[in-house]
């Protein structure tokens, strides 16, 4: 309770009176209060999401508004994963900033297990990224936009010794260092699958990292190996990364966009999908295709 009140500049009785006052008004207990401090009640969380509901539709009005008129403000939330952050959003981000300049846009990057419990929170209003597969598993108020079907590669720097040897196999792939992105839990499988496939002990990785700078960056200078999401190939990123000549480890995930339906409508939103699939298909990615 403390803490709440220092962030919202209020005095702590102030706080528990308002709360107190709620709760009277409400007919329910929304804290379970213990020595240890206070947490929600299965009441009070369900309240907790209808009211940050309340706040993205509240927000959503506003950025909408703003779009017609200056003076309003308003915010769009959204969640991006690794490839999308680093590949996509910037550019749309940018035309966003620009068309909307008195929308506030706040990101967060993280996997599909960290970002969807958010989504569904009301914490973002939108994710970038991994689509559930099938559509199974969407939350009602929820919706997909598919946007397209990413390959994963084995990748190494262009000018890696590598690609110097003749006719190379998995054993050969062993003589390498090699990283995993500690969040691609599908690409680790992935790559365990496909040397068991070939007779090879899987490599052992020298560095797990949840970092996907620190990834890239043992890549390109240090001369380690991993998996990475086709995209971070195209000519158009200049990334300096080439693929592995084993075809046959390739796998795909659908991509796209998770949002709220509450907020489709809002001006904002409507040019950050056309946006981000005006990014996607300069990249010559369309749904279906990796």
């Amino acid at each position: 309770m403390q803490g709440a009140a220092k962030f919202l500049n209020i005095s702590q009785p102030a706080l528990t009176k308002s709360i107190r006052l709620l709760e009277t008004h409400l007919g329910v207990t929304l804290f379970e209060r213990s020595s240890r401090g206070v947490a929600l009640t299965d009441v009070g969380q369900k309240f907790y999401n209808r009211a940050r509901t309340i706040e993205i539709e509240w927000d959503a009005s506003l950025a909408d508004l703003n779009a017609s008129r200056h003076g309003a403000r308003g915010s769009l939330r959204i969640g991006a994963g690794p490839t999308f952050a680093a590949i996509f959003l910037p550019k749309v981000l940018a035309e966003i900033s620009e068309r909307y300049p008195n929308v506030e846009v706040s990101v967060r990057t993280g996997v599909g297990t960290e970002m969807l419990p958010a989504l569904k929170s009301g914490e973002i209003s939108v994710y970038a990224g991994g689509l559930e597969e099938g559509g199974h598993g969407i939350s009602e108020g929820l919706e997909e936009i598919p946007l397209y079907t990413q390959s994963n590669v084995l990748v190494a720097a262009k000018n890696h010794p590598f690609f110097r040897i003749q006719n190379p196999t998995a054993a050969d792939l062993n003589e390498w260092r090699w990283v995993r992105l500690s969040y691609d839990e599908q690409g680790t499988r992935a790559i365990n699958r496909f040397f068991r496939s070939t007779g090879e002990s899987p490599p052992r990785f020298s560095v797990s990292t949840g970092s996907l700078s620190i990834a890239l960056d043992l890549v390109l200078q240090q001369n380690f190996i991993t998996s990475l999401p086709a995209p971070f190939l195209h000519p158009n990123l200049g990334a300096g990364l080439r693929a592995l000549p084993f075809p046959h480890y390739k796998w795909t995930i659908q991509t796209g966009l998770t949002l709220r339906q509450s907020i489709q409508t809002t001006a904002p939103f409507r040019t950050f999908v056309t946006q981000m699939q005006k990014q996607v298909s300069l990249f010559g990615m369309v749904s279906g295709q990796a």
